[in-house]
């Protein structure tokens, strides 16, 4: 992730990220802690782009192994909420600074 990020910053003055693009982060991971460190290691480097990070909500999924059927949909209606929240509060983040 890193290196396309730094790849598509390239050249100075040029990135392709622009100029106070609206963005978020969300991290996902097999264990309990959500990749909370690498949340906001990204969070850090968007920032440094002038990109303007979504603060709240911050969306960590955590245990994501369990959150589908074997079918691939999502097991449970509580996992469902929280990204729909999510989705809706960066659809008027975006909305807010595009």
């Amino acid at each position: 992730m890193k290196n396309a990020i730094d790849v598509a910053s390239r050249p100075y003055g040029q990135s392709a990220f622009g100029t106070h693009k609206p963005g978020a982060v969300v991290s996902v991971s097999p264990g309990a802690l959500g990749a909370f460190g690498a949340n906001h290691h990204l969070r850090q480097t968007l920032v440094f782009l002038d990109v303007i990070v979504l603060g709240q909500p911050e969306m960590y999924v955590n245990n994501a192994g369990k959150l589908f059927t074997d079918d691939g949909k999502l097991a449970n209606d509580d996992i469902k909420k929280l990204l729909t929240t999510f989705g809706d509060k960066f659809t008027q983040w975006v909305e807010k600074h595009a």
